[in-house]
């Protein structure tokens, strides 16, 4: 009589102990649901969704060698981590940390997920911080370090890492610039001069313009107002990249004016109304920067288009 398959004490034992030296214990008798999602590069950071249960470290687990920090962010509703004989409950994005050479684990009576970023020893020293006061604390994820992070991870996953090494590497230090700092401050971060503060401004700077640059009124000044910076950090912030707030709001319009030209649908529409809709409010200077950025006027980059076509 064949033996029936146990896709859970299959998963434990050929991947999740061995390879991401961990366990899973379910919940329920539901089916086993698990993703894991690395990172890339050289980051430890995973993303993990998992079907009702609790993963966990085991006492011959952390026999590994690992000591290393594990900041979780809870993704899910009514999450909860037990480590070091303490219990923490996490709505989402709050978050938590433990420490890899001791046994606990996160879970939910739900399906499930969180991420996950490991934070050598070393790196807390290099950033004279104290980890261990930091240990099963509750970081919510409406404290201003938290927001900048959940920004920074969220463009990072929309817009990528890096190719370089050297790219991958200054992520990698902002990343834990943020989370040791989530960890450890309680106040507001304000218009600070570290890098990682500033790049996790930026980023969520630049989604908030990419979100409205069709809005004819948006300025510098609401950007700013909406980020709770001032004007003059997010100035020099975006000085910084090389390119002034105006002239990334007018390469935003210009694209969108440029692919609403040369949709076929749209080969009927008055050039002024595309021009209103992409952001413009003064025709004239559309026309004369339409021109400058293209080498043709819109008439003629439309007529062409649909000549091609």
């Amino acid at each position: 009589m064949a033996m029936q398959r146990d896709p859970v004490r299959e998963w434990r034992e050929q991947y999740a102990r061995c390879c991401l030296r961990v366990d899973f214990e379910p919940l329920n008798a539901a089916p086993l649901c698990a993703s894991v999602k690395p990172f890339p590069g050289e980051l430890r950071i995973l993303r993990t969704t998992l079907s009702p249960g609790v993963v966990f470290r085991d006492v011959d687990l952390c026999r590994d060698g690992d000591d290393s920090f594990g900041f979780l962010i809870s993704q899910s509703r009514e999450v909860e981590a037990t480590h070091q004989r303490r219990e923490v409950r996490l709505g989402p994005g709050d978050a938590t940390m433990m420490q890899a050479c001791a046994p606990g684990g996160i879970g939910s009576r739900k399906s499930f997920g969180f991420l996950e970023v490991m934070i050598p020893p070393a790196e807390w020293d290099a950033r004279n911080a104290r980890p261990d006061a930091a240990l099963m604390r509750r970081f919510p994820r409406n404290s201003d370090a938290m927001r900048l992070l959940h920004g920074y991870l969220r463009s990072l996953e929309r817009t990528g890492f890096g190719a370089s090494v050297n790219a991958r590497a200054i992520v990698y230090r902002h990343l834990i610039d943020l989370a040791v700092l989530a960890a450890t401050t309680d106040c507001r971060i304000g218009e600070s001069s570290a890098s990682a503060v500033g790049a996790a401004r930026l980023s969520a700077a630049l989604d908030y313009i990419a979100a409205r640059f069709e809005e004819p009124g948006l300025n510098i000044a609401a950007v700013a107002r909406s980020q709770g910076i001032s004007p003059r950090y997010l100035q020099r912030l975006l000085e910084a990249t090389g390119r002034s707030f105006t002239a990334r709001v007018s390469e935003l319009r210009l694209q969108r004016a440029f692919t609403l030209l040369t949709e076929t649908r749209d080969g009927k529409r008055r050039i002024t109304d595309i021009a209103l809709q992409a952001g413009f409010s003064d025709i004239s200077h559309f026309n004369r920067i339409f021109r400058s950025r293209f080498g043709d006027a819109p008439k003629g980059v439309r007529a062409n288009h649909q000549t091609v076509c």
